[in-house]
């Protein structure tokens, strides 16, 4: 497997460390290696941002993005014969759920853990509606699909972030020229923050990324974003470099 492969990837997380143990115990038994964290930044975006894969009392079980799908399976499969037994506590959340919301945790599996699916498709196969394995993995694949698309991001939102790194870039320019004057550092540090933003806005954009459910590791925002945030991103770096030393200049 190539080094992404062996990435950990959350496959379940759960309340308990006795649940996570259970589900480890299966995942040997199928020689999947796997480990147990508690409350992690599992996201790809390089800030720390992806407060969304964050739980505080979360026990996560993880297995090597190689072994993603496998595991899905036997984790599935296992679901599926305890759905068989299921008893009417089981089932009660389920009992104001439509056809169609039934449909779509079927087709939303990312978003449930195993036994709600399993669960679902017995309800809906209970209304007469059955699903082959073969429609499920369709499912699954247009899931994936739609999760590649990337994320909208405002053009007014990039081209505030562009005009800002200039706009910083000329301030610390024009400052060099009133030295003397102790009001522009004021106005210095302001460009300071402003260009600190611009550039973590910058590195945001360009290198976030995120784990699809079938464990492949791709960019968040679209080609021609990242390319346009790249730039910004240099000249919000050059406009924070001209500020630090326009700063330590004056305060020397």
């Amino acid at each position: 497997m190539s080094d992404e492969q062996f990435e950990w990837m959350t496959l379940e997380t759960f309340a308990s460390n006795e649940e996570a143990d259970a589900l480890v115990a299966l995942l040997q038994e199928n020689a999947i290696e796997a480990n147990v964290v508690s409350d992690a930044n599992l996201g790809g975006d390089p800030l720390g941002l992806d407060f969304q894969n964050r739980g505080a009392s979360s026990v996560i079980v993880r297995v090597h993005a190689g072994e993603i799908e496998k595991a899905r399976r036997i984790l599935e499969a296992g679901m599926q014969a305890a759905a068989t037994d299921a008893d009417d506590a089981s089932l009660e959340m389920f009992q104001s759920f439509s056809d169609e919301d039934l449909l779509e945790v079927l087709k939303k599996p990312d978003e449930w853990n195993p036994e709600n699916v399993a669960l679902a498709r017995k309800l809906l196969a209970s209304h007469g509606k059955n699903f082959t394995d073969a429609e499920l993995q369709n499912f699954f694949e247009e899931r994936i699909e739609s999760l590649r698309q990337p994320i909208p991001v405002k053009k007014a939102s990039g081209i505030l972030s562009l005009v800002a790194s200039f706009a910083v870039i000329a301030v610390a320019v024009i400052n060099y020229r009133y030295l003397e004057n102790t009001n522009y550092l004021y106005l210095l540090v302001a460009a300071f923050i402003v260009s600190c933003l611009a550039f973590i806005a910058g590195l945001n954009w360009t290198y976030r990324k995120k784990r699809l459910p079938n464990g492949e590791k791709i960019f968040v925002f679209s080609k021609k974003l990242r390319i346009f945030s790249f730039i910004e991103m240099v000249l919000a770096a050059i406009a924070l470099g001209a500020t630090i030393i326009d700063i330590l200049v004056r305060t020397m």
